[in-house]
């Protein structure tokens, strides 16, 4: 990302975020300086459902949040380089659920104490059968300038666990000098690093870089940079010395209800 990443603390609170009135450095209704929420809903489609019948639900969804005040955001993602293989079972969809952790709370208390949230969440079981993940985010870089100029979203995940011997305070030391040595090389418009909570099941003590590009043509510069522009050494020496990771799947990801804030 040229010439455009800020790195606010050693631990890794790097963004490029919006200034709030009361100013609090905030986007999209997350506090980037604090730790924030993510909900993973992870999803099957039931036998002859489709992702359009599952759309059919959003129009409900956005008039009860917004009839219960609910300040969080929600993108659906579907697969696009999955890990899945032919005979595998496999994900169909994700809905992503963003925003600061106080309001997941709230919001879950608002929703299952309505009869219109109940009511939601039972024929959503007729179109999808999901799992519903909590985990914590850490915003490590954000070019809000450019994450504003579009919705449109290519997100990454790729899950690691720290070598033996290597220290959280170790990698949040790396992540900071990855940033600094190879920020202004690639066109990434957000880098957070998630760390399951609830129902982490066979993840937990890893945890996940989700990566944000705003086009196809964004994440393959990256991929070029690793390829062709000395990019290959630096991840190189990451995987070798301080993390055991899956390697990356990428998801195209849409904005079906936006933070108010």
């Amino acid at each position: 990302m040229k010439k455009i990443i800020i790195i606010l603390c050693a631990l890794g609170f790097s963004a490029q975020g919006a200034l709030a009135d009361d100013g609090t450095n905030t986007w999209r209704g997350i506090n980037l300086d604090k730790n924030f929420g993510l909900q993973f809903e992870v999803c099957a489609l039931q036998d002859g459902k489709s992702l359009a019948d599952v759309a059919k639900m959003d129009p409900r969804l956005k008039k009860a949040w917004a009839n219960m005040g609910i300040d969080l955001s929600l993108l659906r993602l579907t697969p696009m380089f999955s890990h899945g293989l032919p005979g595998q079972s496999s994900v169909d969809y994700i809905d992503l659920v963003m925003g600061d952790i106080d309001e997941f709370g709230s919001a879950w208390d608002k929703f299952m104490a309505s009869a219109e949230g109940r009511k939601i969440m039972a024929d959503s079981a007729e179109f999808g059968d999901c799992r519903f993940k909590f985990a914590r985010g850490t915003n490590k870089m954000m070019n809000a300038e450019e994450l504003d100029s579009t919705d449109n979203r290519i997100m990454t995940m790729n899950w690691c666990a720290p070598k033996d011997g290597v220290s959280f305070g170790q990698l949040k030391a790396k992540h900071a000098s990855w940033l600094t040595d190879n920020g202004d090389d690639q066109e990434v418009a957000a880098w957070n690093i998630v760390v399951p909570a609830q129902g982490a099941g066979e993840r937990q003590g890893r945890y996940m870089h989700l990566v944000s590009y705003t086009s196809m043509a964004k994440l393959m510069a990256n991929e070029n940079w690793i390829a062709n522009g000395g990019g290959a050494a630096a991840v190189s020496d990451y995987l070798s010395s301080y993390a055991s990771c899956d390697g990356e799947d990428t998801w195209v990801a849409e904005y079906i209800i936006k933070s108010a804030n």
